[in-house]
C-alpha cells in the first residue's frame, strides 16, 4: 500500500528536553515538501540507537 501524499501515523522517538529520556509516541507525519523526503525505516541496529543518543545538540 502507498502512502504517497498521504499523512501517516508512526511512532518515533522524542526527546522533550536534553538529558531527558527518549519518549515513544505515535506521531503524524505530513507528506514531504519540495526537497524532502520520508523514509521507512524498518530494523535498526543496536549501534544505531546508541549513536542517536550520543549526537550533541545544537
Amino acid at each position: 500500500m502507498s502512502t504517497t501524499g498521504q499523512v501517516i501515523r508512526c511512532k518515533a522517538a522524542i526527546l522533550w528536553k536534553p538529558g531527558a529520556p527518549f519518549s515513544i509516541e505515535e506521531v503524524e507525519v505530513a507528506p514531504p515538501k519540495a526537497k524532502e523526503v520520508r523514509i521507512k525505516v524498518t530494523k535498526l541496529s543496536h549501534s544505531f540507537c546508541h549513536s542517536v543518543e550520543n549526537v550533541p545538540l545544537a
